[in-house]
């Protein structure tokens, strides 16, 4: 008998829920979808957070996070957040994680990343050590399908081992989700390829709402030029190099100067949301955003705010010419509600990180990503750990579970198939939206589901795939459900046929599903 804990995902979140709960007694299993830690967005995070330490003062840093997410992010969420998390982080420096924080209200824990490009991967790399060494059971390649439910609540959880193709099930008291976001719903995107949105899915199926849905953080300058990665380009680079329109114009400068930003780096951390709407309008109506990569000398390289901006290594005979920038999907604001200490209304049933919805409001503040999958996965880890009933069955194998497409060798490719609903999300739920727009992409998604037919598997990768197409499917219908629903522009959300912020639509949208339809129903904000 074992008070077991599983813990579903394998990045920055779930890495220090896991090594929490198991450090306070219980007995973790952690299911990887791939390897643990660097196929995560923290691994690929710029490495760096926002905080109350030093000058800033919890009051200062809730202020800051409560007004960039225009004021509807979760006052509880938020207070936890500001006033724990100086502690948090310095708990993980105690268990061994590499981490500089300074009197500034800044962190970073780029000193021990492997590249420019993965600046949390040192991060995860620890947390992974961190928890074998407590004992965590760690299984990679193994992607959940279902938790159990009983009266009592969540009784365990189901899988399958897609490079074996084998089922298998396991018993537990507590189940912490920790799952990401859904950026693989976009075409252009800066989010790794297994973020497809598997604890959304799991937790409407599990007869949970999600919330703030409709805000999709985008971020506003993203490389464009073919040869390039589609990857983020820090807004701090306007500090240093020409950003200007086709006609030499730097009117980026121009325009975020003019809202009263002192530079790109400010707006950075409290801009992203305007500047990506900015740029995307721009776009939208013919404009380019060229970056001036030409005008990088050897010593600008030499400064780490210039190399943390562009994180990449761009050789003298690329910077001979001006690249072109677009806004690429960075970030999911909303998701599952939760309390302070990460549980969700599901008894057993715990969430942290960016699967969760009511921290960020209407638009994350930049370093904030960090700082809550460190200050929330350490509180579910261990109140899952503290409330977690004895459990005795053992893993054990089952039948494959139904999948959301059928599968047939002569069906279509995975990849086609997941290639079709970016194309869809792409066009239909990017950061400029209208009800015209929004209304096509629903009616697009149920075609694509309809029309897609099964769906040939020849590798395990496409296995993989074929597993994912739920996470995927359900959160583009629930960004458009909530989108079409918010009659108004908040934050990341920007309405075409409703442009400005109304007071009246200062409350939450929550979804909720029922057989295979998705609704939204509005309530009020807890503040």
């Amino acid at each position: 008998m074992k008070k077991r804990v599983i813990v579903i995902g394998a990045g920055g979140a779930g890495l220090t829920a896991a090594a929490a709960a198991a450090k306070d007694g219980a007995d973790v299993v952690l299911l990887a979808k791939t390897g643990p830690g660097n196929a995560s967005c923290t691994a690929y995070s710029g490495g760096f957070f926002s905080l109350a330490s030093g000058s800033v003062s919890p009051e200062d840093h809730l202020k800051q996070v409560f007004e960039t997410g225009r004021e509807v992010s979760d006052g509880d969420l938020l207070r936890t957040l500001a006033f724990e998390c100086e502690g948090a982080l310095r708990t993980l420096c105690s268990w061994g994680v590499a981490m500089k924080i300074n009197n500034f209200g800044r962190a970073a824990v780029r000193g021990s990343s492997p590249s420019e490009i993965m600046g949390g991967a040192g991060m995860t790399s620890e947390l992974t050590r961190i928890a074998k060494a407590e004992g965590v059971s760690i299984l990679s390649d193994c992607a959940a399908t279902r938790l159990l439910i009983g009266d009592k609540g969540v009784e365990g959880v189901e899988w399958v081992e897609w490079r074996t193709g084998k089922a298998r099930s396991c018993a537990a008291s507590a189940v912490i989700l920790a799952t990401g976001g859904g950026g693989r719903i976009y075409t252009r995107t800066d989010n790794p390829a297994r973020m497809t949105g598997d604890g959304y899915a799991l937790a409407l199926e599990s007869g949970l709402g999600l919330v703030d849905m409709e805000y999709v953080q985008f971020y506003p300058l993203g490389w464009k030029t073919p040869g390039y990665p589609v990857w983020m380009v820090g807004l701090g680079i306007l500090d240093y190099i020409p950003v200007t329109d086709g006609t030499g114009r730097e009117f980026l400068k121009e325009t975020i100067l003019s809202w009263g930003f002192s530079s790109g780096k400010e707006a950075n951390y409290f801009g992203r949301d305007k500047t990506a709407i900015f740029l995307s309008r721009h776009e939208k109506n013919g404009g380019k955003t060229l970056l001036h990569v030409e005008k990088l000398s050897e010593e600008m390289l030499s400064n780490p705010d210039v190399r943390s901006s562009i994180m990449l290594d761009i050789p003298a005979h690329r910077r001979t010419a001006p690249v072109e920038s677009s806004p690429v999907q960075h970030y999911f604001s909303g998701g599952i509600p939760i309390d302070g200490e990460g549980r969700t209304d599901l008894p057993g049933l715990y969430a942290c990180g960016e699967v969760t919805g009511g921290v960020d409001g209407a638009s994350r503040m930049g370093g904030n990503a960090l700082t809550n999958i460190v200050t929330f996965g350490l509180r579910a880890g261990r109140a899952a750990a503290a409330e977690a009933s004895l459990c005795e069955d053992e893993m054990k194998q089952i039948n494959m579970p139904p999948l959301y497409f059928p599968v047939h060798d002569g069906g279509m490719p995975p990849a086609e198939a997941r290639d079709r609903l970016r194309a869809i999300c792409s066009k239909g739920l990017g950061p400029c939206r209208n009800a015209g727009e929004l209304r096509s992409c629903i009616e697009e998604i149920g075609k694509w589901k309809s029309g897609t037919g099964p769906l040939a598997v020849k590798t395990s990768l496409d296995l993989l795939h074929v597993l994912e197409m739920k996470g995927l499917a359900v959160t583009a219908r629930a960004v458009a459900t909530g989108a079409l629903a918010r009659e108004e522009s908040r934050g990341v959300h920007f309405r075409e046929d409703f442009p400005e912020e109304l007071l009246r639509w200062k409350k939450r949208i929550r979804i909720s599903c029922r057989g295979d339809t998705l609704s939204a129903s509005f309530e009020d904000i807890h503040s």
